[in-house]
C-alpha cells in the first residue's frame, strides 16, 4: 500500500521547479518593487498589458523602467529584449535604444555585433543619430569589419541633413587623411559647417586648426570667434583654449582677469587642466 501511494505521488506531483516557478523573461508579468508607489505599480502593469498586446511604445516604456530600475529590479537583458520587440515592429526609436543597450553591453557582457545590426536598421529609416553610430562603428571596425569608405559616405549623407556631428567626423577624416586624401583647407570648412549646425566640437576643433596655421596663416579671428561661440554654450575645452589666449595675449588683449574667469568656467565644467591653470595664477 505504501509503495502504491508513493507511485501515485510520483505520477501526479509535477516537478518542483515547473510547478512553482515558470521561467521568467522580459515579457512575464512584472514583479514591481514593494517600495513603488501604487500609482507607479498600476502604470507598470498597464505598460506590460499594452506591450503584450502589441503596443510598441508601451514596450519601450517598460524597457526604460527595467534599464533604470524604476519600480522594477534593474535588468539590462530585459530592457534589450523589450526594445528589440518594439524594433521588430518597425519602431525606429526602439531600434536605436536596442542598439545603445547592446553597445553599452548586457550585464557586463559586450554585444557590439548586435549593436551594429540595430544601428544599421535605424540608418535605413534615416535616424540620424543611429546612422552616425553605425558609421562610427564601421570606421573603427568596432563590432563589424572596418569599412572607412562606407562610414564616410554615411557621415556625408547625415551631414547634408544638417547633422553637425557627422560634418565634424568628415572634417576629422580630412584633417587626418583617414580613408581620404588629407585636405586641411576643406577640413576647416567642414568644421565650420559642423559648428554652424550646432556641434560645439566642430567649433573647438575648427578653432584649433585655424590657429595651427596648417590651413594657411594663423587665423586668430576665426579661432577666437568659434571658441567664444562654443564657450558661451558651455563647451569646456573652448573656454580653456580661449583662456589661454587671454593669458598669453595671443590674438586678443592680454587680460589675466579674463583668463582667470575663463579657466574658472572651464574648471566648473569639468576641465581638469583649467582648474590647475587657475590655481597657478594665484
Amino acid at each position: 500500500m505504501k509503495t502504491l501511494f508513493a507511485l501515485c505521488l510520483l505520477l501526479f506531483t509535477p516537478p518542483a521547479d515547473a510547478a512553482k516557478n515558470k521561467e521568467r523573461d522580459a515579457f512575464s508579468r512584472p514583479k514591481v518593487s514593494r517600495a513603488a508607489p501604487p500609482q507607479l505599480k498600476q502604470q507598470l502593469m498597464s505598460y506590460w498589458a499594452d506591450c503584450t498586446n502589441g503596443k510598441t511604445t508601451a514596450c519601450m516604456t517598460l524597457g526604460d523602467a527595467y534599464e533604470k530600475g524604476h519600480g522594477l529590479q534593474q535588468s539590462q537583458a530585459y530592457a534589450a529584449a523589450l526594445f528589440q520587440r518594439a524594433c521588430e515592429a518597425e519602431d525606429t526609436a526602439a531600434c536605436y535604444k536596442a542598439g545603445m543597450r547592446h553597445y553599452k553591453g548586457i550585464d557586463g557582457k559586450p554585444s557590439k555585433e548586435a549593436a551594429v545590426g540595430f544601428f544599421e536598421k535605424t540608418c535605413t529609416k534615416e535616424h540620424l543619430n543611429g546612422c552616425n553610430n553605425f558609421a562610427m562603428m564601421l570606421l573603427a571596425g568596432d563590432g563589424a569589419t572596418a569599412d572607412p569608405a562606407r562610414a564616410l559616405s554615411i557621415y556625408q549623407d547625415t551631414c547634408e541633413r544638417n547633422n553637425g556631428k557627422a560634418c565634424v567626423q568628415i572634417a576629422i577624416a580630412l584633417e587626418q587623411g583617414t580613408a581620404v586624401t588629407a585636405d586641411v583647407e576643406r577640413a576647416l570648412r567642414m568644421y565650420g559647417t559642423g559648428c554652424d549646425q550646432g556641434s560645439l566640437d566642430g567649433c573647438y576643433r575648427g578653432g584649433a586648426l585655424a590657429l595651427s596655421g596648417k590651413a594657411g596663416e594663423q587665423d586668430f579671428v576665426t579661432a577666437v570667434g568659434w571658441w567664444e561661440r562654443a564657450c558661451d554654450q558651455d563647451h569646456p575645452s573652448s573656454c580653456y583654449a580661449l583662456g589661454m589666449l587671454y593669458h598669453k595675449g595671443m590674438g586678443v588683449r592680454l587680460s589675466p582677469d579674463q583668463a582667470s574667469d575663463l579657466y574658472g568656467k572651464a574648471c566648473d565644467l569639468g576641465h581638469r587642466n583649467a582648474c590647475l591653470k587657475k590655481q597657478k595664477m594665484f
